[in-house]
């Protein structure tokens, strides 16, 4: 287990301090889930702490679902706590989804560029073929930990020159403010997905790990097919509640 940096010169109790470093530990990965703590006794020892303050510490991260402890063999990080929780029926930018749940929101361009649409997104916004498009690949971060991986594509035919920097933090935002494209509504799909190589290192998740794509065409306005998105959220760090209603 790696270290856990205590700065006793932060106001705050010293069970709030592991607290805040433990969490910060497991959200970022670096403490995996499935992983075993040492004993409390170790811990303790290992951190200069009392077994009270960390007993208080670890009890708080039960109660958020961060830790699991199975008696008689140990506490062990569980997988199943998302950093991202909320429903989808409204339609919004993952930066404001992100910031909604109380986390700092920041976008980091992989890829942009502009080039010949083909195969599934050009069917899907109706293009004649060897229509030129658009297409941004960014990582969204939730309190600098990657939640998100987005791939949007826009055709030219509506904007005919496009700054990355002015849609990279939220497509939506961007699209309205800069460039008058008003987007009202979409079509998604909610996709199971395995998590490859590439995007694997993206999000910092192993290969193979389950991942809900949103594949969506965004209507304006005047309902024209303005964007086509995929957004890769991988389970453990998003969830989603849907409300159905008879």
């Amino acid at each position: 287990m790696k270290d856990i940096d205590l700065n006793y010169h932060i106001h705050t109790s010293l069970s709030g301090k592991i607290h805040s470093e433990m969490r910060n530990l497991i959200l970022s990965g670096e403490l995996k889930a499935g992983e075993k703590l040492p004993s409390e006794h170790d811990l303790a020892r290992k951190l200069g702490v009392s077994r009270n303050s960390l007993r208080e510490a670890i009890g708080l991260l039960q109660k958020e679902g961060l830790l699991l402890k199975r008696h008689g063999v140990g506490t062990f990080v569980t997988d199943r706590y998302p950093i991202i929780k909320g429903g989808i029926e409204r339609l919004s930018s993952i930066a404001s989804f992100i910031e909604s749940q109380g986390h700092s929101a920041r976008s980091e361009v992989i890829q942009f560029e502009e080039c010949v649409c083909d195969g599934r997104a050009g069917e899907l916004l109706e293009l004649e073929e060897g229509s030129i498009v658009y297409l941004l690949e960014t990582v969204k971060y939730a309190s600098e930990i990657p939640v998100a991986v987005c791939v949007d594509v826009i055709p030219r035919s509506f904007v005919s020159q496009i700054d990355p920097e002015r849609i990279q933090g939220s497509v939506f935002e961007g699209l309205g403010k800069h460039y008058n494209i008003d987007i009202r509504y979409a079509e998604c799909d909610l996709i199971p997905f395995k998590s490859d190589e590439g995007l694997s290192r993206k999000l910092r998740i192993d290969v193979g790990t389950s991942v809900l794509l949103l594949e969506q065409i965004h209507y304006d306005v005047q309902d024209r097919k303005v964007l086509y998105s995929k957004s890769y959220l991988p389970s453990g760090k998003f969830t989603f509640k849907l409300i159905r209603r008879r």
